[in-house]
């Protein structure tokens, strides 16, 4: 508890995301992972693996994005920084420890920003008005420089859980959420695939739980029914080992990675 309040301290992150929860959802992103590193190891080596091999193919190799930071324990940072002259790092909240490890490195940056585009409007929104409209220009505007390479690591299933939530608190009906939260996954793709340059994605498919005999309990679309590219792999997350959630069940995610657009770019 006393480390969580610590790293709680040092969450940078703007009124708007810490009123919809972000700053929360951080913290408790580094406490799970604390937990269960051990479990996650297999999956954060998979993304390192695929974001490398996206990189490589770049022709021109000076700037990077980085979408969804998190705590940067899949992403190989060292390796980018030899190969590109700027590494900026998108996330909506950020971790001192993360913000520590970036400093270790002159040409990455991490830089606040919500990569839907409905975050503040959200927190500004009032019941009976219509929600925000999620645009792929949240993604293609990010900075005003084009990047060489994009990679979108771990976020997109992510991106629609907060607004959701929050747009369920205050009387939007279930049915109406989900039509949101699948409007935010279309539109964070929409906005990768408009980008001119390689791309890499890897992203949560099915959510998959498990009883103590390893049977599955249930299983559901981790992006409310959104199409992903063709994977080109796809791997196994134990996200949460039996006694994460309760003493009975465990939670498994099958993450797809995906890569498009030219080597050439």
């Amino acid at each position: 508890m006393l480390a969580e309040l610590a790293v709680w301290a040092g969450i940078q992150a703007d009124p708007a995301a810490r009123r919809l929860g972000y700053a929360k959802a951080a913290v408790s992103l580094w406490s799970r992972r604390r937990r269960c590193h051990k479990a996650w190891a297999e999956h954060e080596v998979n993304t390192r693996d695929f974001a490398l091999s996206v990189a490589r193919d770049c022709r021109r190799q000076d700037r990077l994005w980085l979408l969804g930071g998190g705590t940067l324990a899949d992403l190989p940072l060292a390796e980018f920084s030899a190969q590109f002259k700027q590494i900026l790092v998108f996330d909506i909240a950020w971790l001192a420890s993360a913000r520590r490890l970036a400093n270790q490195f002159p040409n990455v940056e991490l830089r606040l920003a919500d990569v839907t585009g409905v975050v503040g409007p959200l927190a500004e929104w009032r019941a009976g008005l219509p929600l925000p409209i999620p645009s792929p220009r949240a993604v293609m505007e990010l900075d005003g420089v084009p990047p060489d390479c994009v990679l979108s690591l771990n976020l997109l299933s992510q991106l629609p859980l907060l607004p959701m939530e929050y747009a369920q608190k205050h009387g939007i009906s279930r049915t109406g959420a989900e039509t949101f939260g699948r409007a935010i996954v279309q539109a964070h793709l929409d906005g990768l695939r408009a980008i001119v340059c390689p791309v890499g994605l890897a992203a949560d498919r099915r959510r998959i739980w498990r009883s103590r005999a390893g049977e599955v309990v249930m299983s559901e679309d981790a992006l409310l029914g959104v199409d992903l590219p063709a994977p080109d792999r796809e791997w196994r997350w134990a996200v949460a080992p039996r006694g994460e959630i309760d003493n009975e069940t465990s939670l498994d995610i099958t993450v797809q990675a995906s890569r498009w657009g030219s080597a050439e770019a």
